[in-house]
């Protein structure tokens, strides 16, 4: 089986990231006092959520020290040196890193996890007493020395920036020098601890969702300034997988949606194309929805696992055909807008800077949006309003340069407006070619070098015009850090007003009409050396904005109503015999819901097609209709019923028990007898009648353990081994003894082979020869597995 893991587009270096100019004030763990782990309930998170956007507004963070919380990772996770354990509502943090790293990690969790429940369309089931344990350690070494501590045998992969593990489904995580990588990596790493928290593993997935989903929730955008983070970005620059994809798409001879499913090898591109399909059009997405439903609970594994995903992807699909050839239209009509050409560029809310110095090389990030684009195209907030910026038109471009005060006088910063590309050049963006000479494109740069002049450079003829800033241009650039670049043509050439607080320089280049009718205001590139200032451009394209939304909502279409949808969309299917038209109905509702004016009138029309539906259907569409869902769960050992009612009318639960509880709209935990073998209930809502059975024997499964158990006088050992969720796992067993005293010579008693399935308990009674001189020492039960790849050492120890 592949693992759950970043195998990152290079070999990732390890190191921890210098901060540089943008470092902060910092306080070491080691000076905080630890306060008592708070229960999720009481620490409270405030975001506003809109669409695939999330903006904090308050978060509590608890530092409790060497306290470890109690997380999904229960029992199988411990304290590492220097590590110490941080908070926050959904999530635990075990790192080595600074204050503000960790506060700055738990933030983009806490963003992320509305987005997680969306796209999988529920939560962890006791998510209010259980945390997602994090680890993320300052270097790889540090990492590796944190799984050793909790049982594993090695540490990340080599070429990994990260890895989530099966047997503890906790995500470890270390900084590579890409300040855009280390949020990615966690946000990442989470999503598959977040995907095993929800039935214990992730194995059921085939690598298009365990890293499409990882990875199509991680391309984001981040405002530092703004807290506000962006998931599921499908066009930006930094680790662009759109261009991946395309390059792999190409690669691998165009391959279709089932192949991709059927490869176990991981193409991260190619997996990031199909969730952006699949989530592209809102009646395509109620179709994924309930695949990913029905996918986990069938729940296959190993060899299962992607032959089951294949016949139920053709079995859930309407029309699998057409949705092959809407597949490879999407992928082939795509057309990334970031390139980038040179340069270890980083991005912060819209815009850009360059990661390290470089007094050689001009570096380059083109952005090139296509016109009448079917995508997404710049998907992200654009630029705000600001006093340096004018009004945008098509025949105009700015850019904002926000200088760091250290640097303001040395290096060149600025943009270049694109008058040619090389064919090859288009190629390679395009995904057809690997390799492009750059050098041949064609462009005029607008540079200022060293904070004092402006040169205007035509790369076609390699001529250079230049102009120094007026005295009360340097002394605004001074006071305020920042220059705007307005940019557009007039019969007498290039023109460009320089703005910074109440200055204003305007200059005008004279150019050749050949070049002037050349520019494309939309098609420009980001300029930069030997610097660290940030350039933010203003294209009269990038148009996104935030919406203002009354209700939160993680759904991209900011219908509030989203479960209204997805009831309809699974009635319509399971009843499609008794409502004949009623898909068609229903896409051309959803199809109203990219238009946010219509949002009332859509949910009104769902909720009374729902009702009209109730009245022409029978009591087995209670589950369908209202969306409830009641499944067994535990906390710990003490088996509960969760359920979730997420329509506007009251259900009630009755159990053969003579219990009755209420299930106004919203979760509920049911508290069932650990005594009891099965439960038996009758489900009642809007005068519609279920009744079920939840089977509680052996249902208890939470991967692999060991336990042993030593009777009194040492004579009788037992030991129980459970298996994994998934996978092949061999190892060896031993029961060893050592002496206080006298050394042993043989200090192993017993030792076996063994292996283990999935979902299997396997016991052993090892006769221990001359257990009455066991006194005096440590008996210690010893399993060195290889679980589903993960090895790992698990010790059990009693003091005789």
């Amino acid at each position: 089986m592949l693992r759950i893991s970043l195998i990152a587009l290079a070999l990732l270096s390890g190191c921890q990231s210098a901060e540089g100019v943008r470092q902060q004030h910092t306080t070491q763990q080691s000076e905080q006092v630890a306060q008592p782990i708070p229960s999720p309930a009481q620490m409270r998170v405030d975001i506003d959520v809109a669409g695939r956007v999330s903006t904090l507004k308050h978060i509590d963070i608890a530092y409790v020290g060497k306290q470890i919380p109690r997380t999904y990772s229960e029992g199988k996770i411990t304290n590492s040196r220097g590590y110490h354990w941080w908070v926050s509502k959904h999530f635990a943090l075990k790192s080595d890193l600074s204050e503000d790293k960790v506060r700055l990690y738990l933030e983009l969790l806490e963003m992320s996890y509305p987005h997680y429940v969306e796209l999988f369309g529920m939560a962890p089931a006791n998510i209010d007493k259980q945390r997602i344990a994090v680890v993320y350690g300052s270097s790889r070494e540090r990492v590796r020395e944190a799984m050793l501590d909790d049982g594993f045998l090695r540490g990340v992969h080599k070429t990994a920036g990260g890895e989530t593990m099966y047997y503890n489904r906790a995500g470890y995580s270390f900084p590579s020098h890409r300040h855009h990588h280390q949020r990615y990596i966690v946000i990442h790493e989470t999503m598959h601890a977040f995907h095993m928290a929800l039935n214990g593993h992730s194995t059921w997935a085939p690598n298009w969702i365990t890293e499409g989903m990882a990875d199509a929730i991680a391309s984001h955008t981040y405002d530092s300034d703004k807290k506000q983070l962006r998931v599921m970005v499908f066009d930006r620059a930094p680790m662009n997988y759109q261009s991946l994809g395309l390059t792999q798409y190409y690669e691998n001879a165009q391959p279709s949606f089932e192949q991709i499913n059927d490869d176990p090898q991981l193409h991260r591109g190619l997996n990031f194309f199909i969730v952006h399909f699949l989530l592209s059009d809102p009646l395509r997405y109620q179709y994924f929805k309930r695949y990913l439903r029905t996918l986990m609970a069938l729940n296959p594994d190993s060899d299962a696992t992607l032959p089951t995903a294949n016949k139920l992807l053709k079995r859930t699909f309407a029309d699998w055909p057409q949705l092959e050839r809407d597949f490879a239209q999407f992928v082939k009509s795509a057309r990334p807008s970031f390139h980038i050409v040179r340069g270890p560029w980083e991005q912060n809310g819209a815009g850009y800077w360059l990661r390290s110095n470089d007094d050689k090389n001009l570096q380059r990030l083109d952005i090139t949006p296509m016109d009448n684009a079917t995508h997404p195209v710049l998907d992200f907030p654009a630029p705000e309003p600001h006093p340096a910026i004018n009004p945008l038109n098509k025949e105009s471009f700015a850019a904002l340069l926000s200088l760091q005060p250290e640097q303001r006088t040395r290096g060149d910063i600025g943009i270049g407006l694109l008058t040619k590309l090389s064919k090859d050049g288009l190629a390679q963006r395009a995904g057809l070619t690997e390799k492009a000479d750059f050098t041949q494109d064609q462009m005029l740069q607008v540079l200022l070098t060293d904070g004092v002049r402006l040169s205007v450079i035509d790369t076609t003829s390699g001529t250079t015009q230049e102009v120094a800033l007026t005295p009360a241009m340097l002394n605004s650039v001074e006071q305020t850090l920042q220059l705007g670049l307005n940019v557009r043509t007039t019969s007498s050439g290039l023109e460009i007003e320089l703005k910074s607080a109440g200055s204003t320089q305007t200059v005008t280049f004279t150019l050749p009409d050949n070049v002037l009718t050349a520019i494309n205001f939309q098609h420009v590139a980001l300029l930069g050396r030997n610097m660290n200032h940030t350039v933010t451009p203003y294209l009269y394209g990038h148009t996104y904005k935030v919406p203002e939304l009354e209700l939160a909502t993680a759904n991209p279409w900011y219908f509030a109503g989203a479960n209204l949808a997805h009831r309809a969309f699974n009635t319509c299917v399971a009843f499609s015999a008794q409502l004949p038209n009623c898909m068609a109905t229903l896409a051309t509702h959803l199809a109203k819901q990219i238009d946010q004016s219509l949002h009332g009138a859509l949910s009104t029309n769902l909720q009374s097609m729902l009702e009209s539906w109730q009245r022409q259907l029978s009591d087995d569409a209670l589950y369908s209709l209202s969306g409830i869902e009641l499944a067994l769960r535990f906390d710990g050992d003490a088996p509960f019923i969760s359920a979730h009612n997420p329509s506007q009318q009251t259900a009630e639960v009755k159990l053969q028990s003579g219990k009755a509880y209420s299930l106004p709209p919203g979760k509920h935990k049911l508290p069932l007898s650990v005594t009891q073998n099965q439960a038996d209930y009758t489900l009642s809502w809007q005068g519609l009648t279920q009744t079920g059975q939840i089977t509680l024997e052996n249902q208890r499964f939470d991967g692999v353990y060991l336990n042993a158990r030593l009777s009194k006088g040492n004579s009788a050992l037992e030991i129980s081994l459970t298996g994994p969720y998934s996978g092949d796992t061999h190892g060896k067993l031993s029961v060893q003894f050592l002496p206080y005293q006298n050394p042993a010579a043989q200090p192993a008693l017993w030792e076996q082979d063994i292996s283990i399935s999935p979902y299997e308990k396997k016991h052993w009674q090892p006769h221990l020869r001359q257990s009455e001189e066991l006194k005096n020492g440590v008996l210690k039960v010893v399993a060195v597995l290889d679980v589903d790849g993960e090895p790992i050492k698990l010790v059990e120890s009693f003091k005789l």
